[in-house]
């Protein structure tokens, strides 16, 4: 057994109190809810490891967390008397992008209705979790804990290799109204929609990220980690967070009725006095829009479809602005044309 699992264990058997164990021990659960908690008129409602949108055995038996038991336990939260502010405990990777817009919207409407709602990470909270966080009154963050990862990556497995080792054959019919309903990922066609998908995706998140934390989308696009995770200190002066904390201080903050808001900046010394170079940073580039993005599709879908010695055809169908189908069909058409000459000998 892992070492931290076995003290862990060691613990549950000897009934020590450690600070995970005291904070379980003082709560108790909130009426109607599912796993939230009440400490102090403060209901604790945590977001930990993987998320997904609807619960399922990895909620269940594995640590992870659904979107849909976190929006009912929020509800909950909401509709108790005896609550008068919502602590929102993360820590966890991401998850499905899935129902995370939704989830993180409903945090954020109950701004100004009268119970304050804080998001504490202490050690995790990234993609889909910091969507989360972002939505919230304010965050707080320990000294250590990573925030960030703000992106969309999607992955596919390409299993044709294992299948034909296995003789596994598959025959997909689609129909010929909707050619765009199976993605083939070995053409750049189909490769430039998943990524114009994932991009799309992406913009949504860095746009909500900029509206929940009340900054520009390029403030976000330079500062927040540009896919990386930000530490602590580090997550505050970029503005990803609110002020550094720990979970305790946090949740008397709230018992109290304190405002948590971000500190006033602090002139720090440098730890060395030996000169350090650092490299530019370069900005990343603002993502193209939709129409770009669909321009690029087009012309990348037409030069995949362009046979040897139709480079002219080709060129001009991008010119005059033919659709990838409409360019597959002139093609087909000439393949026909070609076919019925030789048969007659024509040339």
């Amino acid at each position: 057994m892992e070492k931290d699992a076995l003290a862990k264990l060691f613990e549950i058997v000897s009934r020590e109190p450690s600070p995970v164990a005291l904070e379980a021990y003082r709560s108790q659960a909130l009426a109607r809810a599912e796993r939230a908690s009440v400490r102090d008129g403060v209901a604790i409602i945590s977001a930990e490891g993987p998320l997904f949108k609807r619960a399922n055995f990895m909620t269940e038996f594995f640590g992870a967390t659904s979107y849909d038991v976190l929006r009912r336990d929020l509800q909950a939260a909401v509709d108790n008397g005896g609550v008068r502010a919502i602590l929102l405990n993360i820590d966890s990777p991401g998850g499905e992008a899935a129902g995370i817009g939704e989830l993180a919207a409903a945090v954020k409407s109950l701004r100004g209705q009268g119970k304050p709602i804080v998001a504490y990470v202490g050690d995790l909270g990234a993609s889909a979790a910091y969507w989360l966080a972002s939505a919230a009154d304010s965050i707080v963050v320990g000294t250590s804990a990573a925030l960030g990862s703000i992106g969309v990556r999607a992955s596919y497995a390409d299993t044709s290799a294992r299948d034909e080792r296995s003789g596994v054959r598959r025959y997909d019919f689609v129909s010929s109204q909707s050619p765009y309903k199976v993605t083939d990922l070995q053409s750049d066609d189909g490769r430039a929609r998943v990524q114009a998908r994932v991009d799309t995706l992406a913009q949504v998140f860095i746009e909500t990220v900029a509206e929940n934390r009340g900054v520009t989308v390029d403030r976000v696009l330079a500062a927040f980690g540009q896919g990386d995770v930000l530490i602590g200190r580090a997550a505050v002066d970029a503005g990803m967070a609110d002020t550094i904390g720990t979970f305790e201080g946090t949740l008397a903050a709230l018992a109290a009725g304190k405002v948590i808001s971000r500190p006033p900046p602090v002139a720090r010394p440098i730890a060395s006095s030996v000169p350090v170079r650092l490299a530019p940073v370069k900005p990343l580039a603002p993502p193209p829009s939709a129409a770009v993005v669909a321009e690029r599709t087009r012309a990348r879908g037409i030069s995949a479809l362009t046979p040897a010695g139709a480079e002219a055809d080709r060129d001009e169908a991008i010119r005059s602005g033919m659709s990838v189908e409409a360019f597959r069909g002139v093609l087909a058409a000439r393949s026909i044309i070609a076919a019925v000459r030789l048969a007659r000998g024509e040339r």
